[in-house]
């Protein structure tokens, strides 16, 4: 399971995130979301444990959020209080936004591994997603974009993008 984010406004109705999060993202709020989805996403899996349920939830993060410490602290700090499994965390990174600092993200993302989190790339294919970045970051997954999938009947590169990039993911373990 994924949580997605959306804004309900009175006026415009349901808002999604590709009108809201350049803005978030722009006004340096985005730590502060990704704090209000870590507290989401805890709050439901501790409700599906309760059910008997033990679904891995993922959350959505650019580079940017994922490279701040207090970000992965406050996740694995919330995690730790909840007493839940970390492996029921996956934390996906976005391809929306270029990496500043591949040390640095990389960094993030060995703690989130090591403390037993899951670190998947969500969208390959369409963004700042690069053979380096694949080569430098632990990963559990990749998940390729839609735009491959949607296509890979119709277009004969679209389905050998696809095939590669499942045979790379394959070959790499993700």
């Amino acid at each position: 399971a994924e949580a997605l984010v959306r804004w309900q406004h009175p006026q415009l109705g349901i808002v999604m995130p590709s009108d809201f999060i350049p803005a978030v993202n722009r006004l340096g709020l985005d730590c502060m979301l990704f704090e209000r989805v870590c507290v989401r996403v805890i709050d439901a899996l501790q409700t599906l444990r309760r059910l008997g349920l033990a679904v891995p939830l993922a959350i959505n993060a650019p580079a940017t959020t994922l490279s701040e410490t207090r970000c992965i602290d406050f996740l694995l700090d919330r995690v730790r209080s909840a007493e839940l499994p970390p492996s029921l965390v996956r934390v996906e990174l976005t391809e929306d936004q270029p990496i500043h600092d591949l040390d640095v993200l990389r960094a993030s993302l060995l703690r989130l591994e090591e403390a037993g989190c899951e670190v998947s790339l969500d969208d390959f294919g369409t963004g700042h997603a690069s053979l380096k970045l694949l080569s430098a970051i632990p990963l559990s997954e990749v998940k390729i974009d839609q735009y491959f999938v949607t296509r890979m009947r119709r277009s004969a590169v679209a389905f050998e993008v696809l095939r590669t990039a499942a045979e790379l993911a394959t070959r790499m373990g993700w």
